[in-house]
């Protein structure tokens, strides 16, 4: 199970059909602190992918510690517009692995997810 944090609802479908075609599921949240995150079970998730548009710069690194205290074993990805370097120099700093830009999460979408199923 992959989750996917974004108010970006347009592109939401682009990485639903990636996720089908890993034959992944893909569950959507608008924000990290949502009653569907926080009822999602710690076991069985492979990836959190963030879109880092929806969080602040300043709350980050505390938004990026309660999901690996949460889900442990989940990778935290986190992808941006390239023009926002301090969001994705943010993620960086916050153990965020990988950070893409937008263009490159849209680019190598197939293949990403594909990683991203496998347990780490």
């Amino acid at each position: 199970m992959i989750l996917l944090v974004t108010k970006d609802l347009f592109f939401v479908p682009t990485l639903r059909a990636a996720a089908d075609k890993c034959g992944v599921e893909l569950v959507t949240a608008l924000s990290f602190d949502s009653a569907r995150v926080q009822g999602l079970p710690p076991e069985g998730l492979t990836a959190c992918v963030l879109d880092l548009s929806g969080i602040p710069v300043a709350g980050l690194a505390e938004v990026v510690s309660e999901l690996r205290g949460r889900f442990p074993q989940a990778r935290l990805v986190a992808f941006g517009p390239h023009v926002q370097e301090q969001r994705l120099h943010a993620a960086r700093e916050a153990g965020c692995q990988p950070v893409l830009t937008r263009g490159q999460l849209s680019s190598h979408i197939d293949r990403l997810m594909a990683d991203w199923t496998l347990v780490p």
